[in-house]
């Protein structure tokens, strides 16, 4: 057993060298800005938030995200920004670096009270490859070598389109988003002879809240594409109750299921401000391949731009 998790995680470097090199999107909406530059500030809100991510709880170096970000409007601009710290681990391979994002809102883009956000991220990043002796168990040539660094500064493109711009107003709200990141590709992120091409990352979410008196029932579809051999689709489902809590279920292509929920705090510091706590559980049902359970927490504090 412990030969067969020392494979499973030296895979997962390697799986994140050779492709899936930014970390699996998050099902929080909220958080969608760090994929995709064009939901900064979507609900044109302010917003101070952090989440961590586990897979594969029980495998010590398991995958493992953390960001903590600011998103901020500039709403008499037609402008948002954000900034973020990201640190994320996948077996011998590390990163840790800042994103900085920017959009513009073209309003009444289709109907009144719509828009369409246009954005553009540039992200940078420390990659660290430490192969342990443990590691070379598995006959890869991309690990089996001494730790090194490499700082890959990319940028990235994204947009998103919202149907109307107000939540619980009555009326129900479509919302799109794609993104294409890592647009500066090159053979290798390090510099020594490592089977590690930078690969162009592409994400799609989108949405459709239906509303009731005081609850919204959103369905929503993730997509993450690499290449014709590295994605997979998330689908899933959220129920909310209007400033009290949200619940949700989720499934995706990998076999991946989870539920999520979390708590609304209202008028936290200040009014019309609000916390948000919520967490995710998840556990993958494939029968060739069960690396155990992984969670997800989140916390947000929102409140409106002056």
């Amino acid at each position: 057993m412990k030969r067969l998790s020392i494979i499973i995680i030296a895979l997962a470097g390697v799986f994140s060298l050779r492709a899936q090199q930014l970390p699996v999107a998050t099902f929080f909406q909220d958080l969608q800005y760090v994929w995709n530059p064009g939901f900064v500030a979507f609900n044109e809100r302010a917003d101070v938030g952090a989440f961590y991510k586990k897979q594969w709880v029980g495998f010590e170096n398991a995958p493992n995200t953390a960001f903590v970000g600011l998103q901020y409007p500039f709403t008499d601009l037609n402008m948002s920004a954000s900034i973020g710290i990201l640190a994320d681990n996948a077996g011998s391979l590390t990163q840790q670096g800042i994103h900085l994002s920017y959009n513009y809102k073209l309003r009444q883009f289709f109907k009144e009270d719509d828009f369409l956000s246009v954005g553009i991220q540039g992200f940078f990043h420390q990659f660290k490859l430490d192969p342990t002796d443990e590691v070379i168990l598995v006959p890869d040539p991309s690990i089996q070598m001494m730790s090194q660094t490499a700082f890959t500064p990319s940028f990235g493109v994204g947009l998103a389109y919202k149907s109307y711009v107000e939540e619980f107003a009555g009326e129900n709200i479509f919302y799109f988003g794609v993104s294409m990141l890592q647009l500066l590709e090159r053979e290798s992120i390090f510099d020594q002879d490592v089977i590690a091409p930078r690969q162009q990352h592409y994400f799609l979410n989108a949405g459709y809240k239906f509303y009731g008196l005081d609850y919204a029932i959103e369905p929503i579809v993730q997509v993450n594409y690499i290449d014709t051999d590295i994605n997979y689709v998330n689908l899933g489902f959220k129920y909310e109750l209007e400033e009290t809590f949200w619940a949700g279920l989720s499934y995706s292509s990998v076999n991946d299921i989870s539920i999520n929920g979390g708590v609304i705090l209202n008028d936290v510091g200040r009014r019309s401000s609000f916390v948000k706590i919520g967490a995710i559980a998840g556990i993958n049902m494939g029968q060739s391949f069960n690396a155990g359970p992984g969670f997800e927490f989140y916390m947000s504090y929102n409140f409106e731009a002056n």
